[in-house]
């Protein structure tokens, strides 16, 4: 130019940068958080959710020379365990029933199981749904068990167990000057039932 100037100013480098994300609201997803966030161009953004929440979709972006992310933001989905199953007479006794959906529980909601008649419980009574969407143990089991019944009148019984186990018999005797009239002795069946009732010890002078 005849003026002896430049047609225009001198050109200014600015940075390339994508809209940020660490501002109030600007992540909509209540349960997402960002545990990285650099929003130049080759920057990343990385995402992790909070505690009973997983990841779905890529768990971080970057900042692209267009100035926008290279994807959309992931979304947090709960953790849940399948319903446990109930094992063969047993049933629940509690089930939490918060974050439940459609049947399914939430991490950290618990069940507790018992047993049903003459049954007894092995394993653990109450299991919790883990961070991983597995229950905390396995289902108990619940197996059939006679009861203790104490000692007839006038005798003692043998073995003495707080539960007796499908086919353990009883042995009665009676105290000196009495006898038991059963020649058979009770016998614990496979549903918890006594084979037969727990004889008396009858004194000789009444037989």
């Amino acid at each position: 130019m005849r003026s002896g100037k430049w047609s225009a100013t001198i050109p200014k480098c600015e940075p390339v940068k994508c809209p940020a994300l660490d501002g109030p609201g600007e992540l909509y997803e209540p349960h997402l958080h960002l545990e990285e966030h650099n929003n130049t161009y080759g920057g990343r953004a990385v995402f992790v959710c909070a505690w009973g929440y997983r990841l779905l979709g890529p768990p971080g972006i970057e900042c692209e020379l267009s100035g926008n992310w290279s994807g959309s933001l992931p979304k947090c989905v709960p953790i849940q365990c399948p319903p446990p199953s109930i094992p063969a007479n047993a049933h629940l006794i509690q089930s939490e029933a918060a974050g439940m959906d459609g049947g399914r529980y939430a991490v950290g909601s618990l069940v507790q199981f018992a047993c049903r008649g003459a049954h007894q419980l092995e394993g653990e009574a109450s299991i919790i749904c883990t961070e991983n969407g597995i229950w905390s143990h396995p289902p108990p089991f619940c197996r059939p068990r006679c009861p203790y019944l104490g000692d007839p009148d006038n005798g003692v019984i043998a073995p003495i167990k707080y539960a007796y186990e499908p086919g353990d018999e009883l042995q009665i005797t009676c105290s000196p000057g009495f006898e038991s009239r059963l020649e058979n002795r009770p016998k614990c069946l496979s549903d918890g039932r006594w084979s037969s009732p727990l004889p008396n010890c009858t004194n000789y002078s009444q037989i």
